[in-house]
């Protein structure tokens, strides 16, 4: 492997376009560091393209958004772009984090029972976040989305950054509980749930394989 990110964007409904736009601060993270980037964006989040560009580019990080469940991660259009038992020897040996729910749960522990030199990094239960509808069609100007998304950020940024899977596990989780506190201060009607969402990500979000893994 080399240093390098892959990073999945499909583009499709609310969920995906959140991801979308909040992983283009990871991509202006990467670039920053110089590091090469891979983005398979809206219609080429699709298993074809992602399985032609993983093969050829051996790069150490994939970055993965979308919808999910214990044994798929989708991409476009709700299309599988990763499944157990059809591909999921692409991740072998890279570190992968997956914004998408329960991938951690099944897939992601199948991936490194198959060499546990990589990683992987994602959650047991479906990922959770709360939007203003308000700002739907400018999701980098919503406050609440940003109590979700910006901790997820905070693993693939910390990996670019030279942490290992385990400290970019950590610093996420960290800013979780940070914007819990945060929102708890504010005791408005919100925020209880808000602060319950965050906490089912802090608690399903998990590093499975080599915690000490670097790009």
């Amino acid at each position: 492997m080399k240093k390098g990110m892959i990073i999945t964007m499909p583009r499709y409904d609310d969920v995906t376009e959140y991801f979308s736009q909040f992983s283009k601060e990871v991509i202006k993270e990467a670039e920053k560091e110089l590091l090469p980037v891979k983005a398979l964006v809206d219609k080429e989040a699709t298993k074809s393209s992602f399985e032609k560009v993983a093969n050829s580019l051996q790069y150490s990080l994939v970055v993965m958004n979308g919808h999910g469940n214990s044994k798929e991660i989708f991409g476009q259009d709700k299309e599988a772009i990763i499944s157990e038992g059809v591909n999921e020897q692409l991740l072998v040996g890279r570190i992968t984090y997956a914004r998408a729910c329960e991938a951690a749960a099944s897939l992601g522990k199948l991936i490194i029972s198959i060499n546990n030199e990589g990683c992987f990094i994602g959650y047991e239960l479906p990922f959770q976040f709360y939007a203003d509808i308000t700002w739907a069609g400018n999701p980098m100007k919503d406050n609440t989305a940003k109590l979700f998304l910006e901790p997820s950020n905070a693993v693939p940024i910390s990996l670019i950054k030279g942490k290992t899977a385990a400290e970019a596990n950590e610093n996420s989780k960290r800013a979780i509980l940070k914007n819990m506190n945060k929102i708890l201060r504010n005791a408005d009607k919100d925020s209880l749930a808000v602060a319950e969402a965050l906490w089912n990500n802090y608690e399903g979000q998990v590093v499975i394989g080599n915690g000490e893994a670097l790009l």
